[in-house]
């Protein structure tokens, strides 16, 4: 997920939200991205979700080999009030939530400043031996809503922020990650806390399918600056 963001020296651009709104970012350059070494064990990190979920995410999103039974089929849509959508099928419900799910988990568990918004509480365990038993449970379990702007040319693709937790006027708990010009917000609630039917039917769904949402291109902006509570320059 961070392929895009590396320059010519392996090095990746870090900056404030509010720097580069004003123009004024002062720009380091890390080696690389995210990561916090001696929280896993090797069986956990390496046999269980390299080679299991995250060598799947990989060849399923960013268009790897996969043989032509596993590969997922996307068909994009366009509803009667212009909100272009994709559906796609034959996706691995499995291998892709817990992939998906295995990013949030990890979120919080770290202690780099970077996740330091992600603190799951008690779905931190109950999420972790999902994970390690292969359960990705039902539909309504930890549901994850996914919106892309790769159609907006003026929004950076290659951006990574810092995750966020937002409480949405409905009372939910969402954890947001920003990835690659993807959207992924988790829905983290108990299960008598009713998720909202359109994210339901959007979500990766035991049906082995799941909508991508496309951001309208005269929204994206405001979407991501409105995460950090910032509005665009006029």
């Amino acid at each position: 997920m961070y392929q895009d963001l590396y320059d010519s020296n392996h090095r990746i651009s870090s900056f404030t939200p509010y720097e580069l709104l004003i123009g004024e970012a002062h720009i380091s350059k890390p080696s690389s991205g995210e990561y916090e070494e001696g929280i896993l064990c090797a069986d956990c990190d390496i046999k269980l979700l390299g080679q299991i979920y995250e060598d799947y995410a990989s060849k399923m999103m960013y268009g790897k080999s996969l043989p032509e039974k596993d590969a997922p089929i996307c068909e994009n849509y366009k509803s009667q009030d212009g909100l272009q959508f994709t559906i796609c099928k034959n996706i691995d419900y499995k291998k892709f939530k817990l992939f998906l799910l295995s990013i949030l988990w990890r979120a919080s568990i770290s202690s780099r400043p970077f996740f330091s918004e992600i603190q799951l509480g008690p779905h931190q365990e109950k999420i972790r031996e999902m994970i390690i038993n292969g359960n990705p449970g039902d539909n309504d379990d930890y549901p994850i809503f996914i919106m892309s702007y790769v159609t907006e040319n003026s929004v950076p693709q290659d951006l990574i922020t810092q995750p966020r937790k937002i409480k949405i006027k409905e009372g939910h708990n969402t954890y947001l990650f920003v990835i690659g010009g993807i959207l992924y917000i988790f829905y983290v609630n108990s299960k008598d806390h009713k998720i909202p039917e359109f994210i339901l039917s959007s979500t990766i769904r035991k049906s082995n399918e799941m909508n991508l949402i496309h951001i309208p291109p005269d929204k994206a902006w405001n979407i991501i600056l409105g995460l950090y509570k910032r509005k665009p320059s006029a």
